[in-house]
């Protein structure tokens, strides 16, 4: 059984333009992949590829199963991420990455895909973490669950959900702006994330 009281904290954190540079390789990748089915960048500071392309379900698909796995295997952590976590968890805070779809709900083999190839992306790079869950559980509940402390995303409906409730940290992206609140903290990289954390920790 979990008891919260043998932390210092419990920290959700989104994977996605938290640990990773998401939105940056979308903008990369997406624009060639565009052309070739005939479409283009239309809406640059969105969160879903579909919407930023403006093309149907089947070609969003498509572009994530021949995408997803180059991502998981190619792409570096945020600058600071590595320091932050080992950081946060050696002073005796749970670490909880989620990956989660809030448009497909994970079959049980999509789910161990994913959480197969996060798992071996964070062990390369070396990011402490206690747990790590891939899911299409609503987050707010998966919050109340593990009495999460503070969750922290990129992702402004997943922080705009999880504010109702907890604490939050959003990382800065040109997606969320004007997102704020009495729950959200705005931070700009892990530097100042780990920094805000400790100040409001320590309240």
């Amino acid at each position: 059984m979990f008891f919260k009281k043998n932390y210092q904290g419990v920290l959700l954190i989104d994977i996605h333009d938290v640990l990773t540079n998401l939105h940056e390789f979308k903008m990369q990748q997406g624009n060639g992949f565009a052309k070739k089915y005939g479409y283009k960048l239309e809406h640059p500071n969105v969160f879903e590829t579909k919407r930023m392309f403006d093309w149907p379900d089947n070609i969003d698909e498509a572009f994530w199963n021949l995408f997803l796995p180059q991502f998981l295997h190619a792409i570096p952590p945020k600058k600071i991420a590595r320091e932050a976590l080992y950081q946060l968890r050696k002073e005796g805070y749970k670490i909880i990455i989620v990956y989660q779809s809030n448009t497909i709900e994970f079959s049980k083999e999509m789910e161990k895909y994913h959480e197969k190839n996060i798992k071996l992306w964070l062990k390369k790079n070396q990011l402490s973490y206690h747990e790590c869950i891939i899911t299409s559980e609503d987050l707010l509940e998966l919050a109340r669950k593990n009495h999460i402390t503070y969750f922290i995303s990129a992702n402004p409906s997943h922080i705009e959900h999880v504010a109702t409730s907890y604490q939050t940290i959003l990382f800065d992206q040109s997606y969320n702006q004007g997102l704020d609140g009495a729950n959200i903290i705005r931070v700009f990289d892990w530097k100042e994330a780990y920094q805000k954390l400790k100040i409001q920790m320590e309240k």
